[in-house]
């Protein structure tokens, strides 16, 4: 790791959510794959929930199985902040593995409306044709509202279109087209 990369890893833990989410959009004009091992410790283990949400943005763009795996345990992590489990959800919808599926499908009963939103949002964007019923259920009884967002039940119903129309081109026989492989 180059020392610019110790110092932008070095900001995701820094005092300002300003500060952390600057950090991460660094990450993403260079993401290298140096950066997995601090990105995954400030997930984990970062000082406030904001800087660990921040962690959660970068990874998006590295899609290395290590990545994964730690999205999949902020995702399913009961303790963690809604936000940091959120845009761990969110991150997944960009790159992701089979099991993946199954983990953000679980999380369309959480208890967190946000988890359940950008959880919706993320089966969207990957087409899971098994995530229908539980959305249909969303769409049907889930009216909070995510700040800065919209409701559940209207995220619910933008993931059932995509399912249902332009996204089919994601699903391939073998699964869908932006699982990374194992």
């Amino acid at each position: 790791m180059t020392n610019e990369q110790t110092r932008i890893a070095a900001r995701l833990n820094g005092r300002t959510q300003m500060e952390a989410f600057e950090a991460a959009k660094a990450i993403w004009e260079n993401s290298e794959t140096s950066l997995e091992r601090p990105l995954i410790t400030t997930l984990m283990s970062g000082r406030r929930p904001f800087n660990r949400a921040a962690a959660a943005y970068a990874m998006q763009l590295l899609k290395t199985p290590k990545i994964i795996k730690a999205l999949e345990r902020a995702v399913k992590n009961k303790t963690e902040h809604p936000r940091v489990r959120g845009e761990a959800a969110e991150a997944l919808a960009h790159g992701h593995r089979k099991k993946s599926h199954d983990v953000l499908l679980k999380g369309l009963g959480d208890r967190s409306k946000d988890l359940r939103f950008w959880c919706a949002f993320a089966l969207g964007e990957m087409a899971e044709q098994r995530a229908i019923v539980a959305l249909r259920q969303l769409v049907a009884t889930d009216k909070r509202v995510v700040k800065g967002f919209w409701s559940v039940a209207k995220e619910a119903t933008d993931a059932i279109e995509k399912i249902e129309g332009a996204n089919k081109g994601h699903r391939r026989k073998d699964g869908c087209c932006f699982c990374v492989r194992d």
